[in-house]
């Protein structure tokens, strides 16, 4: 695959999680849920505008790339172990919050696994998607940590 093809998959790949955030916002009955799914999906419209960045200005991809490349981000593995249900009128915050870790999951390893496969700025690229991925995954399984622990 060239840089222009992973790109353009990853557009629609965040294009597409943003549709699954946004039509769950009206699935689900709790304000505050609809709130947090709000927020999801505004993350992914985020990471899709990078990527259309990216896409618009290969000169940058590089600098982006040593960008993600040197940021510290650890998985931490707290939702991979959970059970997660499909998104529903009654789904709690927990419900979403363990969704979309996994989900986060997904693409992480998707693109982990695309960058094996893969050397030079290919492999560059997809590895620092990678660590976006968990970066993203990372942050919402904080907002589950802050409601677990609010609740003892």
């Amino acid at each position: 695959m060239t840089i222009e093809q992973i790109l353009r998959e990853a557009i629609q790949g965040e294009a597409d999680a943003y549709e699954l955030y946004t039509s769950a916002v009206d699935m689900v009955r709790a304000e505050h849920i609809k709130e947090l799914l709000g927020e999801l999906a505004q993350e992914e419209l985020g990471h899709k505008v990078a990527l259309e960045k990216m896409l618009a200005n290969p000169s940058q991809i590089s600098g982006q790339v040593a960008a993600l490349q040197q940021a510290d981000i650890v998985d931490y593995q707290i939702a991979d172990h959970l059970v997660a249900r499909p998104l529903g009128p009654d789904s709690t915050f927990q419900d979403v919050c363990i969704f979309a870790a996994q989900k986060e999951q997904e693409s992480h390893q998707l693109y982990r696994d695309l960058a094996s496969q893969n050397t030079g700025e290919v492999g560059d690229l997809l590895e620092a998607m990678a660590k976006d991925e968990l970066r993203h995954k990372n942050l919402v399984e904080g907002w589950y940590e802050d409601v677990v622990y609010q609740e003892f």
